[in-house]
């Protein structure tokens, strides 16, 4: 039985037992970029955005320690505008088992490069839904994101109300004109992500997570010619999506955290790989060489 599913069943027959958190990321700072010893400070960082993360419910939900999300934040500074105020860039990953497997897969994974913050020395991170500011914003905003790609898997636009609770956190960051956050001519910014997975157009795009994670990969050891049924149709909702509005944040996401598990999963799948191939080729020809691989 999937985890998540495992979990609900787990409120109700364990309804005294402890609850968990929800995260359990682990996180990474670089400095390397940044001369002077008056940045070690910095370091601390690390922890501090740990324990903001894992040490938080951000979900109603109950959670047992084994059902924690595996996730990962690093954090790159690249540039000091003084001693307090620095750009950086955050990559963000999370993973999920595959059922019935000592596997694991990636499910969200983002390189996010375009971040400024304010942080001084021995300054307390402090979670404040309400307001926004430019650290602890955008950490919120990445663990709803997590929680959100996370829950889709498990179920049918599961992760909605994470998506909902990221949007209204984006749309605090635009009344401030924040980084990242504004377009500046293009769809990449966390804004358009969360509008994206939220728009009915690119329900197709979400409801493939869910095809893909918990019909594919979780059904591979039991039926791996119906997963691999149930996987095809999975691109084929993408495809759809793309012949309406070709290629978006949210689809460059999937393809870009997918591609070589897609080729592995359907190298031996003869019936429908061809065909797979093509759709793959048309959609993200910048991984063309992970899908040449369906055709050897």
């Amino acid at each position: 039985m999937p985890r998540r599913f495992l979990a609900f069943l787990l409120l109700l027959c364990l309804a005294g037992a402890a609850s968990a958190q929800e995260l359990n990321c682990r996180v990474t700072v670089n400095t390397s970029a940044l001369s002077g010893n008056e940045f070690s400070f910095l370091n601390d960082l690390r922890n501090e955005i740990e324990q903001y993360l894992n040490n938080r419910s951000w979900t109603d939900d109950r959670f047992e320690e084994f059902e924690r999300i595996d996730c990962s934040v690093s954090i790159t500074f690249t540039e000091a505008q003084g001693l307090d105020r620095f750009n950086a860039q955050i990559v963000v990953g999370s993973r999920r088992p595959i059922y019935a497997t000592q596997q694991s897969t990636t499910v969200f994974q983002v390189v996010d490069s375009n971040w400024e913050f304010q942080y001084n020395r021995g300054q307390p991170l402090i979670y404040d839904p309400n307001r926004f500011d430019p650290l602890t914003s955008l950490l919120d905003f990445y663990a709803l994101m997590i929680l959100g790609y996370d829950y889709d898997t498990f179920s049918e636009l599961g992760g909605t109300r994470f998506f909902q609770r990221a949007r209204e956190i984006s749309e605090l960051a635009q009344a401030q004109g924040g980084p990242g956050w504004v377009s500046l001519g293009d769809d990449q910014t966390r804004t358009a992500l969360v509008r994206q997975l939220l728009g009915p157009r690119y329900e197709p795009l979400r409801r493939a997570y869910f095809l893909y994670h918990l019909g594919t990969l979780d059904r591979f050891t039991r039926d791996y010619e119906a997963a691999w049924e149930t996987g095809y149709s999975a691109i084929e909702g993408i495809y759809d999506l793309f012949l309406d509005v070709s290629r978006k944040y949210a689809t460059d996401i999937f393809f870009a955290t997918k591609s070589s598990e897609l080729t592995d999963l359907f190298s031996e799948a003869s019936d429908v790989r061809t065909q797979l191939y093509a759709m793959l080729i048309e959609m993200d020809p910048a991984r063309s060489s992970d899908y040449d691989r369906l055709l050897d």
